[in-house]
């Protein structure tokens, strides 16, 4: 017969949502059980593991921050480029970058939970959900050696990932979902002694797209550098039998990033994922969550897929507090206002093809204007929206200078940009209105159905 236990909130993934949900609620009162069917610590293979100035605050908040910095160098300029065109945007000293290796940060997020009184169990996988009525109640799983145990809960939080458990058991529909066009294969290499000296290579992060060809450097521990492409996926596959040598061509193909690796070969073998798919999931229901990948997996390619866990799990363990379904619908919708300028910049910019001329219009404008490359910075720190990064009217008058310094083209693009931006502006506008309902729902929840600390 199966062992039973009880505990105010099971969390099923214990990473970077899930580790730091786990935190905050341990703090609050709440007694909080991790579960995670990897050994833990260990490294999590797809990812590329940046973060944003905003994701440190949270990562400061759970008690990490410093030791996060201790290792990993930070970014104070990070390099997007179309073409021949670049902007770079500046961060002060206080604020940066920092693209942790993740058998670090996981490691040390798992510890921050385990010094808050969180229990955690390894190697244990889901295996089906407690329901009573409609209601999630807890799960099943089994351990190492096949037990299966039984865990009760007043909530289930699913942090376990875009392939996640937990949301095939709920059934949690997707919306807005996308097969990704592109693969993304990367390595890690020996920063060479030039790195820091070279004044080609004045960041510690670069995003370009050069003529349909996306590469990434991000600067990591160790004094390493991961280094990437992103190929579409119908290039990709022929990377699949030999990715080393597919990736270190492509990367050698390059003015950029061929230096960089000159010579040398990655520190281990090469990371890649050839099929991906974008989405957002129902993320709150009778008795159970979605945080994190689980919920909303967008585009690698602007590196905000950490963060957003992050900020989702802070703002997540407030909603939990409140004791209410209610409460968790209304953080899911909140979720999606705040998330969704963020996914169609991703499907944006992880699109196939060339940059526009208009958007090497728009760079080489920023990149002379410093406000313009401080609104670019408040965009990567969440405090404004991608959809407000750049004034309409400001990109008219220099869609039409460009026009008539003969780009025709600029104009028809600015007028199809125009009409992307009124369809995201639409469903920002259902989703509001999905907010503004959870929030009367919420006004309205009488007792709570979820009992912390009891």
């Amino acid at each position: 017969m199966a062992t039973e236990s009880r505990y105010d909130v099971v969390i099923v993934g214990a990473r970077c949502a899930g580790a730091t949900l786990a935190t905050f609620l341990a703090r609050a009162g709440a007694s909080v059980l991790l579960l995670d069917k990897d050994r833990l610590p260990s490294d999590q293979i797809l990812s590329t593991h940046t973060i944003h100035p905003p994701g440190l605050d949270v990562l400061d908040d759970v008690g990490v921050g410093d030791a996060v910095r201790a290792v990993a160098p930070p970014t104070h300029i990070v390099r997007l480029q179309k073409n021949d065109a670049f902007v770079d945007i500046e961060f002060p000293d206080e604020r940066a970058e920092y693209c942790p290796r993740r058998a670090r940060l996981d490691g040390l997020l798992q510890d921050a939970a385990a010094s808050a009184g969180v229990e955690s169990l390894d190697r244990t996988r889901v295996t089906s959900l407690l329901r009573d009525g409609d209601r999630v109640v807890g799960v099943r799983a089994a351990g190492p050696t096949g037990q299966e145990r039984v865990f009760r809960a007043s909530l289930v939080v699913g942090a376990d990932g875009r392939h996640s458990t937990i949301a095939r058991q709920v059934d949690a529909e997707e919306y807005l979902a996308y097969d990704a066009p592109r693969a993304m294969y990367w390595g890690y290499w020996n920063a060479p002694a030039f790195w820091r000296t070279d004044p080609a290579y004045p960041f510690g992060m670069y995003v370009a797209n050069t003529e349909g060809h996306i590469r990434v450097i991000f600067q990591t521990d160790h004094d390493q550098l991961l280094i990437g492409s992103l190929p579409s996926v119908e290039h990709a596959m022929s990377w699949r039998t030999n990715p080393d040598a597919a990736l270190i061509a492509d990367l050698a193909s390059d003015s950029t990033t061929g230096p960089l690796i000159a010579g040398t070969m990655p520190d281990g073998a090469v990371r890649g994922t050839l099929k991906e798919r974008y989405f957002f999931r129902r993320s709150a229901g009778s008795g159970w969550t979605l945080v994190g990948d689980a919920g909303h997996h967008k585009e690698f390619v602007i590196g905000d897929g950490i963060t957003e866990a992050l900020l989702q799990a802070r703002n997540l363990a407030a909603a939990i507090a409140q004791g209410t379904d209610a409460a968790l619908i209304r953080w899911w919708r909140a979720r999606d206002v705040e998330a969704l300028p963020y996914f169609f910049l991703g499907q944006d910019e992880g699109a196939l093809g060339p940059p526009s001329e208009l958007q090497q219009v728009v760079f080489a404008r920023a990149s002379k204007v410093p406000a313009l490359r401080a609104r670019l910075a408040a965009t990567m720190e969440h405090r404004l929206s991608p959809t407000e990064t750049f004034p309409v009217r400001h990109v008219l008058w220099w869609a039409l200078g460009a026009a008539f310094r003969r780009s025709p083209r600029v104009l028809p693009q600015f007028i199809a940009k125009g009409k992307r931006g009124s369809a995201i502006d639409r469903e920002l506008g259902l989703r509001r209105r999905l907010l503004a309902e959870a929030e009367t729902s919420e006004a309205r929840a009488t007792p709570p159905a979820i009992a912390l600390g009891t």
